[in-house]
């Protein structure tokens, strides 16, 4: 099917291509058929104006022709002053020539070189039609050197031929007055001789002038024909130009205007390019819709085969039931789930009801019931005997939908007796989890009563005896003080301190068994508030110490007022003595961002610092990382903090080294979490 979309695709973008080229292509010939009108057009404009010069000139050598047969001697005034009438530059002067074509007299004169004769043709044509003004080949003027072309009239005295005079027209000024025509820089207007010279080119004349076009041309071939278009590449730049030509008939020159291909169809590129991106565009569309639905139709059956394997392996298949006509089907899966063979075996309500295993049916024709009336679905797992007596569970979801010709039933079903097995057995487990959580909890609340009775006993027992020590201790001070010697008071004095540290540690233990079990009340805390608070109570422990301190303003946390005040109280209690021996000590608190739902705070100070290699070491009852000669503690401070954190969900890392400060980043959720009771491992 894949194959056959792309088929279609690439047919669809063959035909769009097809199309496009030949639209390009018809507009390409109108355009070229406009272009030969034009040139015609033009062509037919110029030739107009062109052949108005040209009369002028034939009144004026008629006038002259006159004036040389009457007044032979004010002829060279009369010449002088009809070039003074005629345009500046048009005519470079006049020449009369007798029968056999010799030079009379030429104005201006002299000439730089003697007159050649009169080519026989030129006289001959002015013989047969003396009325005629006749068009020369141009020629290189003797007097300047350039080029010119010479317009003749002959001389008749007493209706016998003497011969003709000629006015010299500068070949330059003719190119000038065709280049006047307002044309694309590709495009030119010649002016040709009848028998194929050029005597005026508006672009590029000198090089021009005097060439002889092809032979064949269809006013040269057709001397009747007086207009006309045709398509020829220009020997001198070859260039493709669309020519209109024009026969003048008072001389019979052919003037010609060449239209460029190229500058004809300039203005169709823009548009060519846009159909050609068009086309492009459209053909990648077409490639691309074709692409993705021969990727549809190849993932969809993929997707039908991975279907299939998947009701293969989770032994799912599928049914339909019409309630009208009885009608009953089902997919192939079915058949291994029902342990028959599709030869043997034939879809029906009544056959499946057959396999319905005997404890179950009751109940399951029961929810059949329930289904004909509400039509609401069913899902149910019951038992299925199979032929071979073999008991299994099926999962059966049916939905009804309603249509003209009644009630029709569909849905699947589904072999779930290693799931139905394994819930059963999950269910003994759990009866059995149950009883042991419950054995478990008493065991639990014993202990805690034990720890609670242990707790009692430390904090009434343990500390009579430390104050006997240390009252007695006292006691040998004052009164035996004398009589000791320096040893002896030592030892007193090594034993009050031990004492004391008895106490503290005591303390610290109590404070962590409290904080461990206390109940967490999840408030507001407003922990610069708090900050401020531990602050002022460390400066008044020692009022000489000069600290700064950098309480970060707005700092708030979900978790318990009293259980935040312990943390801080450590966190802060111990930068502020392990920064004791820094001059300028540092202190301070602020935010560190959130981290996968955690807002994180950083206590920082510039004091003692520690060892990073024993930094999975801080926060573990008991281990201190300094000597109690260094700093005083007793290594229960950070485990507290941890346990208080851990409790509220969050954590609490460190980072230091030896003489260079230490940083502990700790964290809380920004959603309070629910939390186990250690007095009730149960509840939560």
């Amino acid at each position: 099917m894949a194959g056959v979309v792309l088929l279609f695709t690439a047919l669809a973008v063959a035909m769009v291509w097809g199309l496009s080229l030949r639209l390009q292509a018809q507009l390409r010939e109108q355009m070229l058929d406009q272009a030969e009108n034009r040139a015609q057009q033009l062509a037919d404009a110029l030739a107009g104006q062109t052949q108005s010069v040209s009369r002028l000139i034939g009144y004026i050598l008629v006038s002259l022709s006159r004036q040389w047969v009457n007044h032979p001697q004010g002829f060279e005034p009369a010449v002088r002053e009809a070039l003074l009438a005629l345009p500046a530059g048009i005519a470079t002067g006049v020449t009369v020539v007798d029968a056999q074509g010799r030079l009379v007299q030429a104005v201006p004169g002299p000439l730089m070189v003697d007159q050649p004769g009169i080519e026989v043709p030129f006289l001959r044509r002015l013989r047969e039609d003396p009325t005629r003004t006749v068009v020369a080949e141009p020629v290189v003027s003797p007097r300047d050197g350039q080029w010119v072309v010479e317009l003749a009239h002959s001389v008749v005295r007493d209706g016998r031929f003497e011969g003709a005079i000629l006015m010299q027209v500068s070949s330059d000024f003719l190119a000038a007055s065709l280049a006047q025509l307002a044309l694309a820089s590709g495009d030119v207007v010649e002016l040709v001789h009848p028998q194929g010279r050029v005597i005026a080119r508006s672009q590029g004349n000198r090089a021009a002038v005097g060439r002889a076009l092809p032979p064949g041309l269809p006013f040269m071939s057709d001397p009747g024909q007086v207009q006309g278009t045709y398509l020829q590449t220009d020997p001198m730049d070859g260039q493709l130009r669309i020519l209109g030509w024009r026969r003048l008939s008072l001389n019979d020159a052919v003037l010609l205007v060449g239209l460029s291909e190229r500058s004809v169809l300039a203005p169709l590129a823009h548009s060519q390019r846009q159909a050609m991106w068009l086309t492009v565009g459209l053909s990648l569309g077409l490639i691309a819709v074709g692409v993705w639905i021969g990727w549809l139709l190849r993932r969809l059956d993929r997707g039908q085969a991975q279907l299939e394997e998947a009701q293969h392996l989770a032994r799912l298949g599928y049914w339909h039931f019409d309630a009208h006509d009885g009608a009953m089907g089902w997919s192939d899966e079915v058949y291994p789930i029902f342990g028959v063979t599709l030869n043997t075996f034939r879809p029906g309500f009544d056959a499946y009801w057959a396999l319905v295993g005997p404890q179950d049916r009751k109940r399951l024709y029961k929810r059949f019931q329930q289904l004909m009336a509400d039509g609401a679905g069913l899902d149910d797992v019951h038992r299925i005997v199979r032929p071979d007596g073999e008991e299994r569970f099926v999962r059966l979801i049916c939905r009804a939908d309603q249509g003209r010709n009644g009630t029709r039933f569909h849905g699947t079903v589904q072999d779930v007796t290693e799931l139905r097995q394994a819930q059963l057995a999950l269910q003994k487990l759990n009866s059995s989890l149950e009883r042991r959580v419950r054995v478990r909890t008493e065991e639990l609340q014993a202990l805690n009563r034990e720890l609670e009775a242990f707790t009692y006993s430390v904090s009434h027992d343990l500390r009579t005896p430390l104050r006997s020590i240390h009252g007695f201790v006292n006691l040998l001070q004052e009164t035996e003080r004398d009589r000791l010697s320096g040893d002896g008071r030592d030892f007193l004095q090594r034993i009050q301190d031990s004492a004391r540290r008895m106490g503290t540690l005591i303390h610290d233990l109590l404070a962590m068994a409290q904080h461990s079990r206390a109940d967490i009340t999840h408030r507001q805390v407003d922990v610069s508030a708090l900050a401020h608070t531990v602050v002022q109570d460390l400066e008044r422990s020692d009022p000489q110490r000069q600290v700064q301190w950098q309480i970060e303003p707005g700092l708030t946390v979900q978790a318990d007022p009293t259980l935040m005040l312990v943390v801080l109280q450590n966190l802060l209690g111990n930068a502020w003595k392990y920064s004791g021996r820094t001059e300028q000590a540092r202190i301070v608190l602020a935010a560190a961002g959130v981290e996968d739902g955690q807002q994180v705070f950083c206590v920082s100070d510039n004091g003692a610092g520690f060892d990073m290699a024993y930094a999975d070491q801080l926060f573990e009852p008991f281990k201190r990382l300094h000597t109690y000669q260094q700093f005083e503690g007793t290594g229960i401070g950070l485990a507290t903090v941890a346990r208080v954190l851990q409790r509220h969900g969050g954590r609490i890392r460190g980072e230091g080294a030896p003489g260079a400060g230490a940083r502990f980043w700790f964290s809380l959720p920004v959603k309070p979490m629910r939390y186990f009771s250690d007095s009730a491992p149960s509840e939560h």
